[in-house]
């Protein structure tokens, strides 16, 4: 090494590096030893082979080697790594239905008993079969559509028997396999001509229209969904409170059956006649021998087409491939399935579905505070409102502009109980598949939603009571005043 300053050369020996290797070499024409590039890793201990353990692998480097953990393994030191115990720590990616089993550098996921799939997805197994939409939703349970019910959601769930409608005082509930509607009951009728869902009702003056059952010698007077008949003096000592039913008197207090109806019973009671169906009471001595409660018989019950364990009494309805079918003393009996009507202009119907639905109604967008308010439970929500049924925890709800719509999660508790449905419900159902093949594993997502949405609009009417049709069941809306 020279260094030239004020025109002198001047020379030093040049500071070599400290070689990395135990044995460093002279090459000729280079000043400072270096080391030869031996791959340790081709041989093990000794002065020229490696250290590395059992876990680790050793890796070549320019003078010298390192050991690196093979996967599942950490360092302990330089030439030693231990095994981890992924399950024991957490870091796996077992599914949260599986269980974890570790392994010598690894681990292992085994779905629990209940559910099935690679380990790292698990679905749940129902080794029945979840008709009419129904799905799986933990082993041998299945989550039923709004509408169904029954451990394979084989059995349409009556909304009108269970009290699970909306339909009010002045309108009736009529069960339709999958949904139901209301209807004015009898002393109303609807104001409009499309009342498919009985959300106005007012009331019907029988008198006016001559269809009461009052004897000719009586005074009718109208009331609220009805009348009641009077003998004021101006009609005289004659005047009786007596029933005209089907072209004949009946007595006050005295009951009879219509014709070809021997088990329906009509009781006169001062000139209005009342008329019920049997009641029947399956659970007591006898009652299968009654002729009038057929439904009691189980002589006249029926099997389900797919589902043999399934037993259908006498007059129980359900749906199957898309049929409406009857339990008709022992004999089954089906037709076209009746869907029900829908709020939206243009709704769409899935492979599968035997009914179109309206898509997801709740997709409101942006919620503004102006527009209608909604009432619900008996209360109102102004527009915008988001909340939740203070009656059920798996409901969720918003309103805008006088639309309320409510999403209902059906995986919400193990126990949610089965769901009505008023036809005014937009459902939208992903049904999580598992497939496996020596070559993939392939897992679809699970999205499991049920909406259903309530649109009630009122006309302007004067001096009228109207029934107006929400989840409260019983309101009895007074519209008086304009």
């Amino acid at each position: 090494m020279f260094l030239q300053q004020h025109g002198e050369v001047q020379c030093r020996p040049v500071e070599c590096p400290v070689p990395s290797c135990k044995n460093p070499v002279n090459i000729t024409g280079e000043c400072c030893q270096s080391c030869l590039n031996i791959d340790e890793c081709q041989q093990e201990g000794g002065l020229e082979g490696h250290h590395c353990h059992q876990n680790t692998r050793c890796v070549n480097t320019v003078g010298s080697y390192v050991c690196e953990c093979l996967p599942g393994y950490r360092r302990i030191d330089k030439f030693n790594c231990a095994e981890i115990d992924e399950c024991s720590t957490g870091e796996h990616g077992c599914d949260v239905h599986a269980q974890c089993v570790n392994t010598l550098g690894s681990y292992h996921c085994v779905c629990q008993v209940g559910y099935g799939g690679n380990g790292y997805t698990c679905e749940p197994i129902c080794n029945q079969s979840c008709l009419n939409g129904g799905v799986c939703k933990s082993p041998g349970k299945c989550a039923c559509p709004n509408g169904y019910t029954g451990a394979s959601c084989e059995r349409d769930l009556d909304e009108c028997a269970t009290n699970s409608h909306r339909c009010t005082d002045a309108s009736v509930c009529v069960n339709m396999i999958g949904w139901y509607y209301c209807e004015c009951r009898a002393g109303y009728h609807s104001p409009v001509i499309d009342n498919n869902l009985g959300t106005l009702c007012q009331d019907v003056d029988e008198c006016e229209q001559q269809i009461h059952t009052c004897h000719p010698s009586a005074q009718c007077i109208n009331s609220d969904g009805g009348f009641w008949c009077s003998c004021p003096e101006s009609r005289g000592p004659n005047c009786k409170l007596s029933c005209i039913f089907e072209g004949a008197e009946v007595e006050h207090g005295k009951t009879v059956s219509p014709v070809g109806q021997p088990c329906r019973r009509c009781e006169c009671n001062y000139g209005v006649i009342t008329c019920r169906e049997p009641t029947c009471n399956c659970s007591l001595p006898g009652s299968g021998q009654n002729s009038c409660c057929p439904q009691c018989d189980r002589q006249l019950a029926c099997k389900h087409q797919e589902l043999s364990d399934v037993i259908l009494m006498h007059g129980e309805r359900w749906s199957y491939q898309c049929q409406t079918c009857e339990c008709l003393y022992g004999e089954v009996d089906c037709w076209d399935m009746k869907c029900p009507p829908l709020l939206c202009d243009n709704p769409i119907q899935a492979p599968g579905d035997c009914c179109p639905h309206c898509d997801d109604l709740c997709s409101f967008g942006n919620m503004s505070l102006s527009g209608k308010p909604c009432t619900f439970a008996g209360r109102l929500y102004e527009s915008g409102a988001q909340f939740a049924d203070p009656n059920d925890p798996c409901v969720a709800c918003n309103c805008k502009d006088g639309v309320l719509c409510c999403s209902y999660n059906f995986n919400c508790g193990d126990d949610a109980p089965a769901v009505g449905y008023d036809g005014l419900v937009a459902s939208s159902t992903s049904v999580a598949r598992y497939s496996s093949s020596a070559n993939s594993d392939q897992t679809e997502s699970s999205v499991t939603n049920k909406q259903f949405s309530v649109s009630v609009q009122v006309a302007n009417n004067s001096a009228q009571t109207i029934g107006v049709s929400d989840i409260g069941r019983n309101n009895k809306t007074d519209m008086s005043g304009g």
